[in-house]
């Protein structure tokens, strides 16, 4: 069997959004009123969905969380999503990839016909040049 495609998760795998998630949720709680936990904690919250990871550290309940989301998200779309970097090695591996003749997909879960995600895609292109395709 040859492959012919390769499919990556953007964050997390390709890029680091770690500083770019910690930042907004440090937004979300100072504007909600709240204490901002060690950074220990707050790494917890890359990953796992926001919304369970509200309820948990501030023992809330789901709607109240989910308010708490869309605190994060006034940050995460105007500052918070251009806080990502690019691995390294990863310039280096897709190019060789592509080298190789493969196709490179990328998939993320950003919702999609948002202005999140059309930031979202302008970071990819910004970091990522023509290296891959970009689902969303």
């Amino acid at each position: 069997m040859e492959i012919s495609t390769v499919l990556f998760d953007l964050d997390g795998t390709l890029t680091d959004s770690g500083s770019g998630i910690i930042n907004s949720v440090k937004y979300a709680l100072k504007k909600a009123g709240r204490e901002i936990p060690p950074e220990d904690e707050l790494r917890k919250f890359i990953g796992p969905p926001l919304q369970e990871q509200f309820m948990k550290c501030c023992e809330i309940e789901e709607k109240e969380a989910a308010e708490m989301v869309g605190l994060y998200r006034e940050y995460y779309q105007e500052k918070g999503i251009f806080d990502n970097w690019v691995y390294e090695g990863v310039m280096e591996m897709l190019k060789t990839l592509k080298e190789a003749g493969l196709t490179i997909v990328m998939a993320t879960p950003k919702p999609e016909k948002s202005q999140l995600n059309a930031n979202h895609q302008a970071v990819v292109i910004q970091q990522l040049g023509d290296f891959a395709q970009l689902l969303i």
